[in-house]
């Protein structure tokens, strides 16, 4: 990534794989190259979430070695070996977020069947893990359990936010533990993001966009209610970006009057199922076109294509160290770096 350092067992490694986008010489090292796209896992079974830490890697997969249920993997940075994090079970994981002591994620278990009463039945969960937990990790409670999966996660500190379509609601609950809130009941939320006491959403069914400040009893606000199926959100000090379907926006966390939101990334081939910030960035996978995007959040710089042909890329994290994606068509896990 830009204004990192490699460090020498990144160097090693990459002297060992294929390399799939070109490659360029680094300065002053002989026979040696930095190789700007690596796929650092392969066979992962339909991988979806991605999420990272200075240490490691970590992602959810659908399908684990032919056992009913998915996987909860990582990998150290500049390592090879895939760690698998829990026993084999029917549930499957899906979106991820850490902060510095656990992992979070939403899981469905593939072994329910029939209809999923809410007020019965936990076939939807948010479950946690410690980072320091080893193979096989004994499972506490979930944080919640439900009908209508969690499609987003986002962490404050003390709390998990989970956006559910299926559910029609954004739902609220303890990082330790306790009592869940619904924070709306809406049409389909979808995406969710969190800045201390602030709690951001998009709903694609009503087309809206909205805040709750959770330290006060008042009621949310509806930003905008004129939005075209907006998706997935991240934000950062200033701004709130979010996918439509095909497209990327971007709008003022503390907007003028009648501003209105801005495409950062417009006229995609296919709607967009991932996006990362970081830096001075975002970073966007299409899925169905097989393409990686890097966008400059201020607008001021034509759309970057990282990758193309990618084997069906959807979640997407990113940090000093690189640009790392799920690539659920192929099983693979991908990083990009162009230092």
């Amino acid at each position: 990534m830009r204004g990192s350092k490699r460090s020498a067992a990144t160097l090693a490694l990459a002297a060992l794989a294929p390399c799939l986008h070109g490659c360029a010489e680094i300065a002053g090292i002989e026979d040696r190259q930095v190789i700007p796209l690596l796929v650092i896992a392969e066979n992962q079974g339909a991988p979806w979430g991605v999420a990272l830490d200075e240490e490691a890697i970590y992602w959810t997969s659908g399908s684990a070695d032919g056992s009913q249920g998915g996987a909860l993997r990582r990998q150290i940075k500049d390592e090879r070996e895939v760690i698998d994090l829990l026993a084999p079970s029917s549930e499957v994981p899906g979106v991820i977020a850490l902060d510095a002591t656990h992992i979070y994620w939403s899981s469905t278990d593939a072994a329910f069947t029939g209809d999923c009463d809410s007020m019965k039945h936990q076939r939807d969960k948010v479950r946690k893990l410690p980072k320091a937990a080893r193979f096989p990790a004994a499972l506490d409670e979930p944080l919640w359990g439900s009908c209508g999966a969690a499609e987003a996660i986002a962490l404050s500190a003390d709390n998990v936010y989970s956006a559910r379509p299926n559910g029609s609601r954004i739902t609220w609950v303890p990082k330790a533990g306790g009592t869940r809130k619904d924070l709306i009941v809406g049409d389909e939320p979808a995406g969710v993001a969190t800045d201390g006491a602030l709690v951001y959403w998009t709903d694609r069914a009503d087309s809206t966009l909205s805040v709750d400040n959770t330290s006060d009893a008042d009621e949310a606000e509806q930003l905008r209610a004129d939005l075209v199926e907006p998706g997935l959100l991240v934000l950062d000090e200033a701004n709130l970006y979010w996918l439509a379907p095909d497209s990327v926006m971007r709008y003022p966390r503390s907007p003028s009057g009648g501003e209105a939101p801005s495409p950062l990334l417009a006229d995609l081939s296919g709607p967009p199922t991932g996006i990362a910030a970081h830096g001075d960035y975002l970073y966007v996978t299409v899925r169905t076109a097989g393409t990686v995007y890097r966008i400059r959040k201020d607008g001021t710089a034509d759309r970057e294509i990282l990758a193309e042909n990618q084997g069906g890329p959807t979640g997407i994290a990113a940090d000093g160290s690189g640009v790392y994606w799920a690539n659920t068509d192929a099983g693979q896990i991908v990083r990009f770096t162009d230092e």
